[in-house]
């Protein structure tokens, strides 16, 4: 599958923990490109393809001298908007492709060069950080997304976000869709989870899971809100999770996973307690992350295409997810999620 006419690299896209780039430059990958990330004396960053025009060596197996990117074949060095100079040669001038690059949310993220693309706003407040992952995942973005826009699997795949799997008849799907985002809410029969986290949620006999996520298409990413309650009364548990997921295609066969997650707590101590167990929530996160990496690289086929399969009512986003990768990600004419799916009378409706 190829990257369509808009480009990857039109929208915004995290590529690296701030506190990865020091003094070094680093090389990253996204879109099928390679890119080389580096500080000037401002602290500015640098974002330029990992090629010098000399000879073609990796930039970012270099350095950074007196505020510039030095290429460590023959010294030809760049600053940060690709303009280069040669030691030897000093009337050859020479320009790298350069992107712009932010810093936000303790993460770089990079963009083609004047694309008009909005950075995501994260809608956190009276939420506590609790930590950012990064995990790549060997699938195409549309079978990454899926397996985050689809709940049915955590009842036998997942350790403390999901349902009974005894009661997955009973868990309500509403799928509301608009012309960018598409929005899910899940709610029923939580699963038994392990004593340590259901005391530090504040899970009881009864409660249920609920999960609520926002997909959104520039760049592809989802807001999730995750938290368990009472059915009857609607008080919710101590504790609510909110995870930003955004989706980098580092190329057409590998998307990297990036997880930004905080919560609020109702417990009656300073912050919640939160800092306490920031630890444990960051580890169980990376847990949960890691097989749905392990169960998505897992899959007999990494055919993006839904046609022929057997589609129930957990499914439906896969095929509006795709008119919107389509069209407000790449650009192109959802010609894929045009043909309906094979579907069961419960589903697609």
């Amino acid at each position: 599958m190829q990257v369509g006419s808009m480009g990857i690299l039109d929208h915004w896209h995290p590529v690296l923990l701030s506190q990865r780039l020091s003094s070094k430059p680093v090389g990253v990958r996204v879109g099928g490109q390679s890119l080389v990330l580096f500080r000037e004396h401002d602290r500015q960053i640098g974002a330029l393809q990992d090629m010098c025009p000399h000879r073609r060596m990796r930039l970012s197996g270099g350095r950074v001298a007196n505020g510039r990117l030095q290429c460590p074949y023959h010294g030809w060095t760049f600053d940060a908007k690709g303009c280069g100079a040669s030691p030897g040669t000093p009337r050859l001038q020479a320009q790298v492709p350069c992107y712009d690059a932010c810093e936000a949310y303790n993460v770089i993220w990079v963009k083609a060069q004047g694309a008009s693309a909005t950075l995501p706003a994260f809608e956190v407040a009276g939420y506590q950080h609790m930590c950012t992952l990064e995990h790549h995942m060997r699938a195409p973005l549309e079978l990454a997304l899926d397996n985050f826009c689809e709940i049915e699997h955590t009842a036998t795949v997942h350790q403390t976000f999901g349902f009974d799997p005894a009661r997955m008849t009973e868990v309500d799907v509403q799928v509301e869709p608009t012309d960018t985002t598409v929005r899910v809410r899940n709610g029923g029969p939580t699963k038994r989870i392990g004593w340590a986290m259901r005391q530090l949620l504040g899970v009881r006999s009864g409660h249920w899971f609920y999960s609520y996520w926002t997909t959104y298409f520039s760049p592809v990413h989802l807001v999730i809100d995750h938290w368990w309650g009472n059915p009857a009364t609607g008080r919710e548990a101590l504790v609510r999770w909110r995870v930003v997921v955004m989706l980098t295609p580092l190329d057409a066969g590998t998307t990297a996973v990036w997880s930004f997650a905080y919560a609020r707590s109702r417990w009656p101590v300073p912050w919640g307690g939160l800092p306490l167990f920031r630890w444990l929530m960051r580890r169980q996160l990376d847990t949960e992350i890691r097989l749905d990496v392990g169960l998505v690289e897992g899959l007999a086929s990494l055919d993006t295409s839904i046609v022929g399969m057997k589609l129930g009512r957990f499914d439906r986003v896969l095929g509006l997810n795709r008119d919107r990768i389509d069209r407000l990600y790449r650009g192109t004419a959802g010609l894929q999620a045009s043909t309906p799916p094979d579907c069961g009378p419960d589903s697609c409706q």
